[in-house]
């Protein structure tokens, strides 16, 4: 039951910054234009999207979180250029940001670390149907439950419930579209794409937030998409099943910020420059100082839980994923 409740929490929290647009809806967000011709898409919810127009075609960096998303991010990109979508570009496997891959064309060419397949299979696929067959329909029920018995439906009460109620069934009906494709291209360490007359470069720099996670570089722009490798203005989502280790993430996060990006797209929050890679190593940093010194003194986890302030780090979003990051910094120093 406790899991359950936990994976409830965690929807409430992702559909409050994830909205389902209609098309015409999406056809009023405008694309940020970073430079030149490359472009990112802030403002339908999950993760950040990145696209390059080029001569022969459209390149796109990673897939929304539901195929309807996928398909009025497609919208968003026409308005720009008519161009076809050539390539989509998987920064990593969770399914914010893989699994809208059924609203792009059947066509489109699919590029992803070697990795990203299985633990699609693994984790992705399994957390999905998880959601569909059992999470949502229980959670669904619930709310239905407590919106018949409010006495008056003009209530704030009732709104909200409605509210709360409408967005998640939204969101349980996109669930049964979503569909898997293999990316017909995977590389270990390295891939370079020559497209169009640009060259992007795409490296898997070592497990830090996934052992699959890839950055996009755009060298003609000095820009580069990061996957969530970056959350910022958010407390990161490390998951030790998914390869995640803080140790490794900083030292990924100090080389990029050794190669000086003058445009850095994260994988959630605002746009950003090389400064951000800094932030979040420190934030790592300090947080992994803190967890040392208190188990040193023989502080339990919980009771480093309770000693350690998310008020001293300066976010706000994700702030129920703190306790699950000191817990993996308190693993990672005890093994």
């Amino acid at each position: 039951m406790r899991k359950i409740t936990t994976i409830i929490t965690i929807i409430i929290i992702l559909l409050s910054t994830m909205t389902v647009y209609t098309q015409s809806q999406a056809q009023e967000i405008q694309p940020v234009n970073i430079s030149d011709n490359l472009y990112a898409v802030t403002d339908l919810g999950g993760g950040n999207i990145a696209f390059l127009v080029t001569d022969e075609g459209i390149i796109v960096v990673d897939a929304t979180y539901l195929p309807s998303v996928a398909r009025n991010l497609v919208s968003i990109i026409q308005k720009v250029s008519d161009k076809p979508i050539k390539y989509l570009i998987l920064t990593h496997s969770h399914g914010d940001h893989i699994n809208g891959i059924a609203g792009f064309p059947d066509d489109v060419t699919i590029i992803a670390h070697k990795n990203l397949t299985a633990n699609n299979m693994t984790f992705t696929e399994a957390r999905t149907a998880n959601l569909a067959e059992n999470v949502f329909p229980s959670y669904l029920a619930s709310l239905k439950t407590q919106m018949d018995s409010t006495a008056d439906k003009n209530s704030e009460e009732y709104q909200a419930l409605e509210q709360s109620y409408n967005v998640n069934n939204e969101y349980f009906t996109g669930l049964k579209t979503i569909k898997f494709r293999e990316p017909e291209i995977t590389f270990d360490d390295n891939y370079e794409l020559e497209f169009g007359g640009e060259k992007i470069i795409l490296k898997y720099p070592g497990a830090g937030h996934t052992n699959d996670n890839i950055i996009v570089k755009f060298p003609r722009h000095n820009a580069i998409h990061t996957g969530d490798l970056i959350f910022n203005g958010a407390v990161p989502y490390v998951i030790v099943e998914h390869g995640a280790n803080t140790h490794s993430w900083v030292k990924i996060l100090d080389q990029l910020y050794s190669e000086n990006y003058e445009y850095v797209i994260p994988g959630h929050g605002e746009l950003a420059n090389k400064e951000i890679f800094k932030v979040q190593a420190e934030y790592f940093t300090k947080l992994i100082h803190k967890v040392q010194i208190l188990k040193n003194e023989g502080l339990s986890l919980e009771e480093i839980k309770n000693k350690i302030d998310i008020a001293e780090f300066n976010l706000t979003r994700s702030a129920d994923q703190f306790p699950i990051n000191i817990e993996v910094i308190y693993t990672e120093l005890v093994n």
